[in-house]
């Protein structure tokens, strides 16, 4: 279940500007033909290298040799792995361009931008724990989080619907239960281990049992269930 539908990472190739994250990131673009060109940043580049072709919504540097759509650009540009590109990519997108919305039959939207890709250690997906709740309260954010990773995930909405739970019921098991999806993105919306508030943070986590002494989400690609005590407190997983 872990593994992120193609339909999700068409939908990005196809609805994310690479044009727009270039001129984000502080490229100039000149027009050049049908493409446009301007100097790469991943390289001294004094010879304007970069293309980009919008028709395609693709890049290539004849400099370096670096090159695709917009995963890939935000790949390179921050240096992230590709999980964290989509992650980087969905939370830039409009919530009404969800993939539910165009496996219904919605139209595609018109092509979007994102924050501007810069290089760091600093994540800038939003952090969905407290760093200073006590053990009840972190636990209680992370089943959250994982609540809200199932509703906006189609795999996991896919299988509670294998499981008989579908529509509104399988939104009523989540509100109601807490069901969640735990899809490995958890780590990508905390600080880097490398820093004090992301050690701690992660230390924390692994002796509450979310994460393995591996550094890895202990219920990676599972289905969630949250364990209750009588005033309501998550006090399992």
């Amino acid at each position: 279940m872990a593994r992120i539908p193609e339909q999700e990472i068409e939908r990005l190739k196809n609805e994310v500007s690479v044009e727009r994250l270039v001129e984000a990131a502080g490229v100039e673009l000149k027009r050049g033909g049908k493409d446009m060109l301007g100097r790469c940043p991943l390289h001294k580049d004094d010879t304007a290298s970069l293309v980009v072709t919008p028709a395609k919504n693709l890049w290539h540097c004849f400099g370096c040799g670096a090159a695709g759509g917009p995963i890939d650009w935000v790949m390179k540009t921050r240096g992230v792995s590709f999980r964290h590109a989509v992650e980087l990519l969905r939370e830039g997108l409009p919530a009404s361009s969800s993939a539910a919305a165009l496996a219904a039959g919605a139209a595609p939207i018109k092509r979007t931008t994102v924050r501007a890709p810069v290089r760091g250690t600093v994540r800038d997906l939003s952090a969905p724990v407290a760093f200073d709740a006590d053990d009840a309260q972190l636990l209680g954010q992370v089943a959250d989080y994982y609540a809200a990773t199932c509703k906006q995930s189609p795999e996991a909405l896919a299988y509670l619907e294998s499981r008989g739970i579908a529509g509104a019921a399988a939104g009523e098991a989540i509100e109601v239960f807490k069901l969640g999806y735990a899809n490995r993105t958890l780590g990508l919306r905390l600080p880097e281990k490398s820093r004090k508030a992301g050690a701690e943070i992660r230390a924390r986590l692994e002796r509450l049992g979310v994460y393995r002494d591996s550094g890895h989400e202990h219920l990676n690609g599972s289905l969630v269930i949250p364990l209750f005590d009588a005033a309501g407190r998550v006090v399992n997983l």
